[in-house]
């Protein structure tokens, strides 16, 4: 063997001993595991009982909540309101839903699954018992929302209700004054008015659903919510611009009928409650028998007719008899709060 065959033959041998050595040496630990990431999409349901605590808006805090978290973190959220007798509990096993609001009291009884924090000692919020990592990170947003500045007022105006009849000057009428005073403007309506109607159809209750199928904060029928583009009936913001619209456009469609403002605001009001047809019903009816159409109270009078078959025989009313009782009432009611809203908020 030649001398440059035995060098490179020791060369060999060293790289392969080095090789092995090196192959000895543990890879070096982490010494925490990287945490999951957070999901992209909530799946969240409120299945609180609203008769428990009929002035305070619990489902619309814990909404709003839900709503500020997924904001902060990036991501999508899917709000729903459990209907009554509803458990979802056996969803969120499931995993069918993501988390569950429930009454604080309730959660007492609730096993195998992961319990948060209390809010405001009022409900808590419940994911599966594998998402140890979402709820470490909702818990340590809930307590850095509890220090924060805006966590006294905005529980305050959910949770501290008022009976609007017995309520002194103040400047804030409901937790969703930006978003009615934004949509009385996009309609030229005075806010105060939309809120009185907000007011009177669901108390500021986001959960608020009626027997004929009506929800949310306007109580906007399916069909309705459908043709003005709301696809979550909870949603305060999209309730409510909805609402205003439908509503600014029946304003519009009275203002060469009504003799003032308060009087378009009533019609309007009337059509919002019992439909456009019923009220041009009234308005044929109330200028054959040469009534003032532009005044509602004038307009009203003919009701008692209009409730009797025999106004059939006028050829002038369409839809069938009304009694127009509920509707009379509604209107007078609106338009109550309203001079109550002018009263406790006058700017």
């Amino acid at each position: 063997m030649t001398r440059p065959e035995i060098t490179a033959l020791i060369v060999t041998g060293l790289l392969l001993v080095s090789t092995f050595a090196v192959s000895l040496i543990p890879a070096p630990q982490r010494s925490e595991a990287e945490p999951e990431p957070l999901r992209t999409q909530i799946r969240g349901v409120i299945q609180l009982d609203r008769r428990s605590s009929s002035r305070a808006l619990v489902v619309g805090y814990n909404y709003y909540l839900l709503e500020s978290y997924a904001e902060q973190n990036g991501q999508t959220v899917e709000i729903e309101a459990a209907r009554r007798h509803g458990s979802y509990i056996d969803s969120l096993k499931a995993g069918r839903v993501d988390m569950v609001a429930i009454a604080w009291s309730d959660s007492l009884s609730v096993d195998s699954v992961l319990v948060s924090r209390p809010v405001d000692s009022l409900t808590v919020w419940l994911m599966r018992a594998d998402d140890t990592r979402d709820m470490e990170d909702f818990d340590s947003w809930l307590g850095e929302w509890e220090q924060s500045e805006d966590h006294e007022r905005v529980r305050d105006s959910f949770l501290n209700r008022y009976d609007v009849f017995r309520s002194r000057q103040r400047e804030v009428l409901s937790p969703y004054d930006s978003l009615i005073r934004a949509s009385a403007d996009s309609i030229d309506v005075d806010w105060r008015l939309l809120a009185a109607i907000i007011y009177k159809e669901s108390r500021f209750h986001i959960e608020a659903r009626s027997y004929r199928g009506a929800s949310g904060l306007m109580q906007m029928m399916p069909s309705t919510a459908e043709h003005y583009g709301v696809s979550d009936p909870l949603d305060p913001e999209s309730n409510i611009q909805a609402g205003a619209t439908f509503f600014g456009r029946l304003v519009r469609r009275y203002r060469k009928v009504a003799a003032d403002e308060d009087e378009r605001y009533k019609f309007a009001l009337a059509a919002y409650n019992a439909g456009m047809g019923r009220v041009d019903d009234i308005l044929n009816l109330a200028r054959l028998r040469d009534k003032d159409s532009g005044y509602w109270e004038d307009v009203v009078q003919v009701l008692p007719e209009m409730g009797e078959e025999s106004v059939m025989d006028t050829g002038v009313v369409k839809l069938g008899t009304f009694k127009g009782s509920e509707t009379t009432r509604y209107v007078n009611d609106v338009m109550a709060i309203y001079r109550e809203f002018c009263r406790i908020c006058p700017d």
